[in-house]
C-alpha cells in the first residue's frame, strides 16, 4: 500500500480506472455479440423474406462501441498505452520522463478534460432536456449515451491527477 496520502489517493484513482477499463473490456465483448447477432439475423431473415435485424440492435452496437472508448480512455492512460513518441521518450532519463508526465498532465491533459467538459455540457444538457431519441424508427434513445460524455472526461481527468501524483513522487525520489 502506498505510504503518502497523495499516493494512497493515486492508488484509489487507479482502482477506479481499472474498474472502468474492465467494464470497457466486457462491453467490447457484448458489442461484438450484438453485432454478430444483428448480422446473423439479417442473413437468416433475408432468404425467408423477413427483416429480423433491427435499428435498436444497430444503435446498441454503436452505443457500446462509443462506451468502450469513453470508459477505456482513462484505462489506456493508466496502462501507458496512449499515443506518444515512445521511441524518443524511452531514451530519456527517468527524471526527464517524470517531468514530461507531470507537465503533460498538468498543462495539457487536465485543461483538455476541463475544456471538453465545458464544450460537451450544452450537448448533454440539451439531450437530457429533450430526451433525445433515435434517428431511425425503432432505434434507441440517444440521451443516455450522451450523459456518459462528461463521466468519461471526469474519469480521464481523475486518472490524469493520479499520473501527475505518481510523476511528482518519482521526481521527489529521483
Amino acid at each position: 500500500m502506498p505510504s503518502s496520502p497523495l499516493l494512497r489517493l493515486a492508488h484509489v484513482l487507479d482502482r477506479l480506472t481499472a474498474a472502468a477499463g474492465r467494464s470497457a473490456f466486457v462491453l467490447l465483448a457484448v458489442m461484438t455479440l450484438v453485432g454478430a447477432l444483428n448480422a446473423g439475423l439479417r442473413y437468416v431473415g433475408r432468404p425467408l423474406g423477413l427483416s429480423l435485424s433491427s435499428n435498436a440492435l444497430f444503435d446498441a452496437q454503436w452505443m457500446l462501441f462509443g462506451l468502450v472508448f469513453l470508459l477505456g480512455a482513462a484505462w489506456t492512460l493508466q496502462q501507458d498505452r496512449h499515443v506518444r513518441g515512445d521511441v524518443l521518450f524511452s531514451r530519456l532519463r527517468p527524471r526527464t520522463r517524470a517531468w514530461i508526465d507531470l507537465l503533460g498532465a498538468l498543462r495539457f491533459l487536465l485543461p483538455f478534460c476541463g475544456l471538453m467538459l465545458w464544450a460537451t455540457w450544452p450537448l448533454v444538457e440539451n439531450a437530457w432536456i429533450t430526451r433525445e431519441g433515435a434517428l431511425d424508427p425503432g432505434g434507441l434513445p440517444r440521451w443516455p449515451i450522451k450523459m456518459l460524455l462528461p463521466l468519461s472526461f471526469v474519469l480521464l481527468a481523475l486518472q490524469g491527477v493520479s499520473e501527475a501524483i505518481k510523476a511528482a513522487h518519482r521526481l521527489r525520489d529521483a
